[in-house]
């Protein structure tokens, strides 16, 4: 840069002494950069190719990362595997590698993304149903319905059924809430998005979450959780035959292994259902939290330049 501007002020006739004077460069520094430059060593050198090694610590970096986006929010613990590999990457590389695996994945940071964080159990639950792998049906299809801890990720209800729909969950639902805990907030995909299920949340004071439509990654833990089920079922493989029995048998063992055997990383070394049992509950005044939530809804619905429909207000929280 110094090299470059002096001779662009020689060039429009001024005494480059003078301009070094003015910038504290001395004439010999002066001289010195200016026969590096002239000698082409100043100059980057070109690129060279990756060697095999560094190609594999770049690969194994890209399947750490795949295998922690599908089991993590955006960030997927970026900051462990950073410290894990400082030293063998630069930090710029590391984050050029982390955006184009969040490309390939399709998890770039959406603009106004929604994304629920609960830090303790009970705050909120979510349902779902899951097709049960049809080459195990015996007599027709077979459903998954369950309903998780949005913190832990730990199944508190579960049970093969023949039926899907919002009647079904309502009845599961309400099983749930006579039995509690109560959660303070239930979220739920909109086929379960009539009137009837909402007055059953608000008949216990649970605030209604239901998931936007087209956005499955705002339930993506009870996504993520389905899928290893399926994965755990698929085992078996093809032609098997199984009566409702015998697959709510094997949901259960399966369920077990999930929640009671594998050890997080995410919940410190803990099973899914150790950290259940174990963490704090909120202090929340539920009376206090239901009725702003109610009024604060309430009052967006009556806003004048209101655009949001009754379901989607649910979702606004400020």
């Amino acid at each position: 840069m110094i090299v470059e501007t002096g001779r662009e002020a020689q060039g429009l006739g001024s005494d480059v002494l003078g301009y070094l004077e003015i910038i504290g460069i001395s004439p010999s520094t002066f001289g010195f950069w200016a026969r590096e430059a002239a000698a082409g060593a100043l100059m980057d050198p070109p690129p060279r190719p990756p060697t095999a090694e560094e190609l594999k610590l770049l690969s194994d970096i890209r399947m750490e990362m795949k295998d922690l986006i599908h089991r993590r929010h955006y960030t997927y613990g970026l900051g462990p595997l950073w410290a894990e590999y400082r030293g063998k990457i630069s930090r710029e590389r590391f984050r050029d590698l982390a955006r184009e695996v969040r490309r390939e994945v399709n998890r770039d940071r959406r603009k106004n993304m929604l994304r629920y964080e609960f830090t303790n159990p009970d705050v909120a639950h979510s349902l779902d149903f899951k097709g049960l792998p049809k080459e195990l049906w015996s007599g027709g299809r077979r459903y998954m319905i369950r309903i998780l801890d949005d913190c832990t990720r730990c199944t508190i209800r579960k049970a093969v059924t023949e039926h899907k729909g919002a009647g079904v969950g309502t009845a599961y639902v309400s099983e749930h809430l006579k039995a509690g805990p109560r959660p303070y907030v239930f979220k739920y995909d909109l086929e379960f998005d009539t009137a009837q299920f909402e007055n059953l949340l608000l008949l216990y004071k649970v605030v209604p979450l239901p998931n936007p439509p087209h956005a499955p990654w705002t339930n993506g833990k009870n996504e993520r959780a389905n899928k290893d089920v399926q994965l755990w079922f698929a085992e078996f493989g093809q032609d098997q035959t199984w009566t409702t029995e015998e697959m709510a048998l094997e949901l259960d063992i399966c369920i077990g292994h999930l929640d009671e055997v594998e050890e997080r990383d995410i919940l410190n070394g803990k099973t899914r259902r150790q950290a259940y049992d174990k963490m704090e509950r909120a202090r929340v005044d539920r009376d206090g939290f239901y009725n702003d939530a109610v009024a604060f809804r309430s009052a967006l619905l009556r806003r004048p330049d209101n655009k949001l429909t009754p379901t989607a207000a649910w979702r606004k929280r400020s």
